[in-house]
């Protein structure tokens, strides 16, 4: 598995909070603290929740970071294709549908509002 979005989005919070600790980055994102090791060894990626917390920790699109994620968790050569296709398109409508759907399918995320 090709942990490098993980990895980039862990790199991006540590920074955006001083350089804090595994443990600090667990608590922010709500996981267990043997989730950030694990993650940095590409056992495993950051689920959907604890990404959207990133993204909104950290000002970042919550669509963008989503679709890197499932990109980086994807094996079939279609799938892969289409959450490129996704990250081309950011910012478009057709991030803002991939959105819509995160909120229906995910209502507890806080970064997305219920439609």
């Amino acid at each position: 598995m090709n942990s490098s979005a993980t990895k980039k989005y862990i790199d991006i919070i540590r920074k955006q909070y001083g350089g804090c600790s595994d443990y600090r980055i667990a608590q922010l994102l709500q996981v267990s603290r043997s989730c950030i090791p694990r993650w940095k060894q590409g056992k495993g990626t950051i689920g959907d929740e604890p990404a959207a917390r990133l993204a909104d920790l950290c000002g970042l699109d919550p669509v963008e970071v989503l679709t890197e994620l499932y990109l980086e968790r994807s094996t079939s050569r279609v799938t892969r294709q289409y959450f490129e296709e996704v990250l081309k398109r950011s910012g478009t409508a057709h991030a803002v549908v991939f959105a819509g759907f995160l909120a229906l399918v995910y209502p507890s995320l806080s970064a997305f509002p219920v439609i």
